[in-house]
Formats: C-alpha cells, structure tokens, sequence
C-alpha cells in the first residue's frame, strides 16, 4: 500500500474494525472506546481531502454532538460513548463495502445482469427492479451503475433507441432498478439501516421486524409495477434479450446473500451478540473467500491471493472518507445530542399528541428532511436521542423503529439528494430532481400511504 497518509488512513481504518469485533465479541469496552478514537482519527487525517458536502456534514454533526457533550455531567463519559457507536457505524460500512469489492470483480454478477438487462417487454419490470433489491443488498449503489451500464448498452442497440420510444425505455428500466434498490433498504438485515435503527431504538425486536418490512417491501414493489402500468402504457417492445443464461443463473447469488444471513443470524443467537455486530464479522470473511474463489483458476497460491485482493481493498479505504463521515459522526451525534435535549421536554411536548401519529409522521419526516439532503443515518440518530422511551409516550418501540424502516425506503425513493437518485439520474440524463420528485411522486405517496396501513395494523395487533 506504500508509505504515507494513505497507507496510515487505512490501518486506522482496520483497527476501527478489529476494535469493535472485539468489544462485541469479547466484551472489552476499551476495544470499543479506542476504536472510536481511531474512527475519529481517520476522519481528521482524510479532513482536507473531503468533499465539500461531506465537509460541512462533518462539521455540523460534530457541532451539535460537541454542543450536547459540553452540556453534559459527564462530558467525557458521553464523548467517548458517541464516537464508540460511531466505530459501530462505521465498522458496520466498512464490512458491506467488502462485499461489494469481491462483487464488483465477480463475472456471475455480470452475467446476473445481462441476464435482467434484456428480459422480455413483460417480464422487464419486475425483472430489474427485482435486480436493483438483490443487487442492492451486496453491491450497494454500486447495483444502480451496473445494471443501468448494461441496460443502456442494450438499449442503444435496440430499435428507436434514438426515438423517443427509446428514451422512454430507458426511463422506465432506470426507474425499476433505483426503485428496487431503495424497496431494499427498508428490510435487509446486511443494510446500514439496520444497525441505524438497532442503536436508536435499542428495544426494538428487529428480528422480528424484518420479516413484516419484507413483506411491506414487495407490496413497495407492487405498487412501483402498477405505477409502472398506469403511467407508461402498454410495455416498450423493441429491446433484444442479450444472454443466453436461464433464471437458474441468479440461484448462487442468491444463496450467496442466503449464506451470509445464516451465518450472521446463527453467530448472533450463538454467541449472544447483535445482529450488527455478527454481519460486522462474517460478511468480509465471506467476501474474501468470495474474491478468492474468483481467482482459484488462475491460480493455485493461496495466500498470494489473499494477500493481493487485501492490499487491493486497503488501498481502497481512505477512499471511504465520506461515508465514513456522515455514518460515524452521526453515530456520535446521536449520543451526543441526548445530553442537549432532554427527554422530559420532548416527552411534554408529545404529552398530548395521539401515541399513532408520532410513528405516522416519522415517515413523512424523513421524506422533508431528504429533500434538503439530510440522510436518514442522521435523522434517525436524531430522532432514537430525541425521543424519550417509547413506551412513556404508549408507543410501541417496534411500531416506532417499522416507521423509521419504512419510512428510510420512502424517504430514499423521493429525495433528489440521495446517491441513487444521482446515479439513476446520470444514466438517465435528467436531472436527480426529476427523478426523485417527478418520476416517483406517485410511486412514493403510493408506498407511504401503504406505510400508514402496515404501522396501524401493527399498533392495532400490539406488536
């Protein structure tokens, strides 16, 4: 990895993430708390090289996480508390982003998406918008700019892919995919909302939560192919399938993401640790050996290869800065901003508001703060320190932490900030407005009007 800044920036990195294993796994606070301060030190060393988004991200979390620790009776106990969830966070990224890394190399992906990239008119729909939500789950945003790659490569060589016709196939196959992607984020366990939502509501049965946001995801998926329907007509013909390949080919990705749910839900039952903290731990494990088993044909050493695909992903993660940014210092926000708001006021102040209507705004909260780029890692953060205990206020902490679920996928879907708005928005070339604003007004007050129905059934049946 060479010698310097860089070479510095991903060891910190590294250590954030041993440090939280083994506060999770072995119990040593201290792990925990020095792997905060390798979080923090990381980010300072990769300050100047930022995005300026991400800058001023940085600087007005850390504003107000400070702001609440100053305010504290124990500022230093709550400093240190803020930036360990914020290894958490951060820990929890760096494990996913080893799985896109072996995915993005992998050749059966590929051929995944050239698979859904040329269904037939009936089938295209449902095909790569079921493509974006699996995609999603192991390769990120990295699933919008594959699929929307080969999508538009097919396209190009259809008939009226000048015409208007074929502009407005490739409208609506962009859409199906940042559509399937954003459905995903309100359920999969190997998904940054996940650990989100774990630590803002700590009392939250999410392993009983994750099926029922599943389940509201295909009725997301639903209404997106009936929107679909409505709104383009008839399906654009005129596209050529471009693989050979049956549906038979997406059956080992598929039990690829089988294997690390099991995995990661069987060490947390066994080992007594959190769902977050067992997908910390096996995810890149899986994800090396999937690296690696891409390069077995070629050749025969096995720790060279373990070695070059390593030193490949170290060098990659200083390049995580601003991620890391906004997930780690929203973590140390979160606690921070206990200590600058306290919960007897807002508990006062929701004193007298119907208990339903809290977990029916979270949703629509999420969807006005996206439209003027705040993520949903923060405002959720903000929202598990704002709020007293749930069931002070007669809500139910599962009711409260399914709105925050669903409501991060609407959230997502509508807002023009988000990165896969812009990504949809390039290969589409439009702009993210007219994406997030436009293309799915529809589709998300569709998806929020289901949220509604899905959190009164839930506060009705006492769960």
């Amino acid at each position: 990895m060479g010698v310097g800044p860089p070479m510095v920036s991903a060891w910190l990195y590294a250590a954030v993430w041993a440090g939280v294993l083994a506060d999770q796994f072995l119990g040593a606070a201290w792990c925990g708390i020095a792997a905060g301060q390798a979080m923090l030190a990381f980010l300072l060393l990769e300050l100047p090289r930022q995005r300026r988004f991400a800058l001023v991200l940085f600087l007005g979390l850390m504003a107000i996480g400070l702001a609440g620790v100053a305010r504290a009776d124990d500022p230093l106990g709550l400093y240190l508390a803020g930036w360990r969830r914020g290894a958490v966070y951060g820990a929890f990224y760096l494990a996913l982003s080893s799985l896109r890394d072996a995915a993005e190399t992998s050749p059966l992906v590929r051929r995944c998406g050239h698979h859904l990239a040329g269904r037939p008119a009936g089938q295209r729909y449902l095909a790569l918008t079921g493509g974006g939500h699996l995609f999603g789950i192991i390769l990120s945003y990295g699933a919008i700019d594959l699929l929307g790659a080969m999508v538009a490569g097919a396209n190009s060589g259809s008939p009226g892919a000048k015409a208007g016709a074929g502009a407005a196939r490739m409208r609506r196959m962009i859409v199906a995919i940042q559509r399937g992607f954003c459905v995903m984020n309100c359920w999969s366990p190997l998904n940054l909302m996940t650990a989100i939502v774990t630590t803002a509501i700590p009392a939250a049965p999410m392993r009983a939560l994750l099926p029922v946001a599943f389940l509201a995801a295909l009725g997301m998926t639903a209404i997106g192919w009936l929107d679909d329907r409505i709104g383009g007509g008839r399906a654009n013909t005129g596209l050529e399938s471009v693989s050979n390949d049956t549906w038979w080919v997406h059956a080992r990705i598929v039990a690829l993401v089988a294997l690390v749910l099991v995995l990661s839900e069987a060490a947390s039952l066994v080992l007594r640790v959190t769902l977050v903290g067992a997908v910390t731990l096996f995810v890149p494990l899986v994800a090396l050996c999937w690296a690696v088993a891409q390069t077995w044909g070629r050749e025969k050493n096995l720790w060279a290869a373990v070695r070059r695909r390593g030193e490949g992903f170290g060098r990659r993660l200083p390049g995580f800065r601003g991620e890391a940014a906004t997930l780690a210092c929203s973590g140390f926000m979160g606690i921070g901003a206990a200590g600058l708001i306290p919960a007897e006021a807002m508990g006062a102040l929701l004193a007298h508001v119907p208990p339903l209507a809290v977990p029916l705004l979270v949703p629509v909260l999420l969807i006005l703060t996206g439209q003027i780029g705040l993520n949903p890692v923060a405002v959720v953060a903000l929202l598990g320190a704002a709020l007293p205990d749930p069931a002070r206020l007669g809500i139910s902490p599962a009711v409260l932490a399914l709105a925050c679920m669903l409501g991060w996928a609407v959230g997502v879907s509508l807002t023009p900030m988000s990165a896969s708005a812009m990504i949809a928005a390039r290969w589409a070339g439009v702009s993210p407005w007219t994406v997030g604003s436009v293309w799915n007004a529809r589709f998300g007050l569709g998806c929020l009007v289901l949220t509604w129905i899905v959190l009164s059934i839930a506060a009705v049946l006492g769960v």
